[in-house]
This record gives structure tokens, C-alpha cells and sequence, in this order.
């Protein structure tokens, strides 16, 4: 096999950061007026169109802003980057809804934030003198400190940074170009199937244990806000802890998949998984439908996809989403398929030729099957065939060897 080539990608370090009471309040600060300026932004495009019937392109709102720093005081003490910043993300949303429109989806035009949910600062055109060892210092800002536990790229590469503010923890996003040097190719092609029993199945059998999550200390947290006044110092400070704990799971759950994702990019050249509309799966519906929505949404299959996604990219393998219709009532052996509901059976039994496996894995095997390119289990009519399919292990080898 050819040697793989080293290509440039960007990868995004995220650092605690640290700085004093009053540049917290500093910062605050900052957010809200960022948060102002994208809500006038926006307001300015729509009343632009109205009126004269065509849209504000990103470089006029430019102009506006040179006038409104010559204007304000605070803008000219805060970076320029800062608010650019903030007008690149207005022009980024009308940008993914005119797409939407485009490609026939559900538009979501883009909608005025409140201050307590702009929490991000973005700077998108940044200089190498931000960075100078552990400290970041931007204008208009107090000087932000971070605790690397692992060595950072060069600050001439570095392409962005963000500010995100999570209630009271600070975190810094640093962006940097780099060059990644793909993995050694490997014959191994994997199917996994998502689920709520088990995370995830392998086709070659393997499973990952579902996640529980111990919600037994954000219980007793929610019930100490329930007992405070609300408008209080106290009951704010139990919403603090509560969002804290919050956040803690949630970057716990992240670090696992992380560990998860990686494993499996390393292990297998080709990962095939089922193209899922994990939004309308999770919809909310009935008081039926309630535990599963729960459970669905604690597996975070999104994120799990999403991580396989870019790192199959850097690693160079092939990352692949396929049909999800018929996978787990399809014989993984002959293709017969089987019409009960998918709630009467665990163990899946062929009808016509009796192989007998678990349900999920059988499902893995179909997934796996059709990510490698071999005819689909159903013709375009929606109707599965029931035609002997051949072994789909020795065409995946023949395949990878040419």
C-alpha cells in the first residue's frame, strides 16, 4: 500500500481560562454589547430588505462599524477583531439560511439572542502576539491566563480564538493549522448500530455498554433552587452550581466518546453507519414516547457521529452513512425479511433460513454490507428482495487489495 500524504487541517485546543473578579465582569461586559451589536446587525439586514428590497452584504455592515467606533468610545477600546467578529457571525447565519432555502429545508431564519445566551466571543482574524506563552491579551480585555496540560502548536499557526463564558468557567478556544499524516491503511471494514440497550454494536460482534448517567446530585441541586427566593443571592448560587454540575457531566460524557471515537478510527479503515434523524427520532410526543426520549438522548449518538466524522477525515479513512430502512428486520444471511414489529423480538430468527443471531448485530452486519458498496436489501420501489446475497467479507478484502 502506498505511503498515506500529510495534509493541513485545523484543530481546535480548548483550555480553562483564568482571570480576576474584575476581568470576569470585564468580559461580561464585552458579550453584552457583542450581543447588542449582532441583534442591531440583524435588525439592519431585515429593515434593509424591507425597505428596499435587497440584502446587506457583510462588507457594508463593515463600513457602519468604522462610523459606530468613531461614535462610541467603548468600541474603540475594545479590539476591532471583537466586533468584526460579531458581524462574520450574522453574515454566517443568513449564509446556512439562504442554503436552507435553497436546498428545500426548514429555513430557521436567524433569530435575536438574549445576553444570557450570547456566552461566545470570536475572533477570527487574530495576530500571533495574542498568544505569548500562558497568557492571552487582546484589547479591551484583561489579560486571560490558561493551564496547558499539554504543549501548544506554535502561535504563528494559530488561525482563530474564541471566548466562551459557561456561567461562571471561562474556556478558551484556540484554533491552529496544522499537518496530519494519516494513519496506515488497514483491511478492516466495521458496521455499527446505535441503540438504546446497548450504545453501540459492531458488526463483528463487540458492543459498547450503554451510557448511565448518576442524576442523583443535579436532583438534590434542583431541589435546593426550588427552596430559594427567587431574585436572591442564594438561589443564584445554586443555579450556579447546578449549571456547574451540569457541564461536568457533560464534559465527562465528551472525554468518553473522545476515548470511543479514537479507538475505532485507529482499528478500522471504513466505518459505515446509519444516516438517522436523530431530531425527529427524539421529538417530543405522548407521555409514551417520554423514557425512550430520554434514553435516546443520553446515548448522544450526534456527538458520537459527529467526532467519527472529522477524525476518519485527519486519520484518512472513510467515514460512510448509509440507509437505515430494513436493517434490523433484514437476514443478514439470505435477505429474507421479517414483517413484526421490531418491539416483539430481541433475537433475530430468519424465517427462511433460520439463522438465529442478536438483533443489533444482525443490524450491524446489514449496515456493514451496504457501507461497503454491495447491492442495498431493497429495490427502488421500497421492497426488500429476497435473493441469496454473497459473502460480503471476501468482496470488502478483494476491494482494499486493489
Amino acid at each position: 500500500m502506498d505511503t498515506p500524504q500529510s495534509t493541513t487541517t485545523h484543530k481546535t485546543y480548548q483550555e480553562r481560562g483564568y482571570c480576576s473578579r474584575p476581568g470576569y465582569a470585564r468580559i461580561r461586559a464585552v458579550l453584552r454589547a457583542c450581543c447588542w451589536l449582532y441583534n442591531h446587525s440583524l435588525e439592519q439586514r431585515k429593515n434593509t430588505y424591507l425597505s428596499d428590497g435587497k440584502g446587506m452584504t457583510l462588507y457594508a455592515q463593515m463600513k457602519e462599524l468604522t462610523q459606530l467606533r468613531k461614535e462610541q468610545q467603548f468600541w474603540q477600546d475594545v479590539s476591532v477583531q471583537a466586533a468584526r467578529g460579531v458581524l462574520k457571525r450574522v453574515d454566517r447565519a443568513f449564509k446556512a439560511f439562504f442554503r436552507r432555502v435553497k436546498a428545500a429545508e426548514k429555513p430557521g431564519y436567524p433569530r435575536f439572542k438574549p445576553h444570557q445566551r450570547y456566552q461566545c466571543l470570536e475572533l477570527s482574524d487574530v495576530s500571533p502576539g495574542m498568544v505569548k506563552g500562558n497568557c492571552i491579551k487582546i484589547k479591551g480585555l484583561p489579560v486571560i491566563r490558561i493551564r496547558s496540560h499539554r504543549r501548544l502548536p506554535d502561535s504563528s499557526q494559530l488561525k482563530a480564538l474564541r471566548i466562551v463564558m459557561h456561567g461562571h468557567v471561562l474556556t478558551v478556544d484556540l484554533v491552529y493549522e496544522e499537518e496530519s499524516e494519516p494513519l496506515a491503511p488497514v483491511a478492516s471494514v466495521v458496521g455499527i448500530d446505535v441503540g438504546v440497550n446497548e450504545r453501540m454494536t459492531f458488526s463483528d460482534g463487540k458492543t459498547v455498554s450503554r451510557r448511565m448517567i448518576d442524576r442523583s446530585r443535579e436532583t438534590s441541586l434542583q431541589q435546593a433552587i426550588s427552596t430559594k427566593k427567587k431574585g436572591s443571592n442564594r438561589r443564584r448560587k445554586a443555579v450556579s452550581a447546578y449549571a456547574r454540575e451540569r457541564r461536568r457531566n457533560t464534559v465527562r460524557n465528551r472525554n468518553e466518546c473522545h476515548q470511543l471515537t479514537t479507538a475505532i478510527v485507529r482499528k478500522y479503515q471504513k466505518i459505515a453507519v446509519e444516516k438517522l434523524a436523530i431530531q425527529n427520532m427524539s421529538r417530543k410526543g405522548g407521555s409514551r414516547k417520554r423514557g425512550l426520549n430520554r434514553s435516546m438522548m443520553e446515548q448522544t449518538w450526534g456527538v458520537l457521529f459527529q467526532q467519527l466524522r472529522y477524525k476518519a477525515e485527519w486519520a484518512g479513512r472513510q467515514f460512510v452513512e448509509v440507509d437505515p430502512r430494513y436493517t434490523s428486520k433484514t437476514c443478514s444471511c439470505c435477505g429474507e425479511v421479517r414483517k413484526e414489529k421490531l418491539a416483539v423480538y430481541r433475537v433475530f430468527v430468519c424465517p427462511a433460513c433460520g439463522h438465529t443471531e442478536d438483533r443489533d448485530v444482525n443490524a450491524a452486519k446489514n449496515i456493514k454490507e451496504r457501507g461497503a458498496g454491495l447491492p442495498t436489501p431493497y429495490n427502488a420501489g421500497g421492497n426488500p428482495p429476497r435473493s441469496r446475497r454473497e459473502s460480503a467479507e471476501k468482496d470488502i478484502l478483494v476491494q482494499l487489495s486493489i
